[in-house]
């Protein structure tokens, strides 16, 4: 049922989220490791220091092994399966522990294909597809910046270009599923959930790395705050 994929896939996105942050850089001010903030600001992804400077071979790998072979890359995967498998989607595949590897495959594979179609043709184009905060100052220009986002890259020079290895990557996401994916999965429009699925997980991701900085600027403040207002203990 096209529903129920829907709602598998919206659901997984955030498990997605978790596993793509793992390995990516962060903000000088804002150490991988820091005491006082709490667990779900320490996974949220984050975005690449400023100043841009050209990514380095290294850099490109671990970015792609971030979002590709790390553990909670893994679990995304796992979680997104038992969701399928939870509300039987695709009913093709049944229940069981078999249908529910197979589902874990089907969901690995495609984000394996796409992320190694963008990885190989962006060091082939030159194409840098880190995010790197927005320099706007309303929200709705720094939302107009994530909104674009999946579509911009960086060249050698640091210019903004369209991103022909990310194009290539979400087609290869949204059209290699359907080598595998049973009679309810086929056609066109299924090609466009995908990809459509593929959009939300990127643009999301970096929607949260946009705003990264201000959730920990407020959570400090909040912290603070509170910290003020409580009562002083008296000493006899």
């Amino acid at each position: 049922m096209k529903t129920s994929r829907f709602t598998l896939d919206i659901l997984a996105t955030a498990l997605l989220t978790s596993a793509i942050c793992s390995g990516q850089n962060v903000l000088p001010s804002e150490p991988a490791v820091s005491p006082e903030l709490p667990f779900y600001l320490k996974v949220l992804p984050k975005p690449v220091p400023e100043p841009w400077s050209k990514i380095t071979p290294k850099q490109r790998v671990d970015q792609y092994a971030a979002a590709t072979f790390s553990p909670l890359a893994g679990l995304s995967s796992l979680a997104g399966a038992g969701i399928s498998q939870a509300i039987n989607s695709p009913e093709e595949w049944g229940q069981g522990w078999g249908p529910y590897g197979i589902r874990v495959a089907s969901s690995y594979g495609s984000t394996l294909v796409g992320n190694t179609i963008t990885f190989g043709t962006a060091a082939l184009f030159h194409e840098d597809n880190r995010y790197f905060a927005s320099a706007a100052e309303t929200f709705a220009g720094r939302l107009g910046a994530v909104i674009i986002s999946p579509y911009i890259a960086r060249n050698d020079e640091g210019r903004k270009k369209f991103s022909a290895s990310m194009f290539l990557g979400s087609a290869g996401y949204s059209g290699i599923q359907l080598a595998w994916s049973p009679p309810s999965w086929q056609g066109w429009n299924n090609v466009g959930l995908n990809y459509a699925i593929w959009y939300g997980e990127t643009a999301g991701v970096n929607l949260v790395k946009e705003f990264y900085p201000s959730l920990v600027r407020y959570y400090r403040s909040k912290r603070a705050s509170t910290g003020s207002k409580a009562p002083a203990t008296s000493s006899n």
